[in-house]
């Protein structure tokens, strides 16, 4: 029988690399190729790169902090048609849909971390990031 691996966010996130294409922290936590869970730290005042995937969709989850969630969806040419901002607070739950473009500001002077569910993919082949949110 397999041993179970148990992982720790917040240990996880302590030796996690910054992710350059979208500048955030990002720890495995648990899953396989075709969807898996991922923490993820957001510093101060910092924002994650917009992008959106074209197959399936991301389950997030804040765990602490606070947030600006931007939404909308890309046209041809690829610019966003945004969707009004909206708030979130530490215990929000939320999905984003195939094909939208997504991008979270931590508004506040503390980290957020998020947890989020998706494809692997998701973080590599599958990432087109576009211009953000000018607010």
């Amino acid at each position: 029988m397999e041993e179970k691996v148990i992982g720790n966010l917040y240990d996880l996130l302590k030796s996690a690399e910054l992710d350059p294409a979208v500048g955030i922290r990002i720890a495995h936590l648990s899953g396989s190729e075709q969807f898996s869970f991922y923490g993820a730290e957001i510093a101060p005042h910092k924002r994650i790169a917009a992008h959106y995937h074209k197959s399936g969709s991301e389950i997030y989850l804040l765990i602490e902090g606070e947030g600006i969630m931007y939404t909308g969806k890309p046209d041809s040419s690829g610019r966003v048609d945004w969707n009004p901002p909206l708030t979130l607070s530490r215990g929000d739950c939320f999905t984003v849909n195939q094909g939208e473009v997504h991008q979270l500001f931590n508004n506040s002077g503390d980290r957020a971390i998020i947890v989020f569910g998706c494809p692997a993919a998701h973080l590599s082949t599958d990432r087109i990031v576009v211009e953000g949110f000018n607010s």
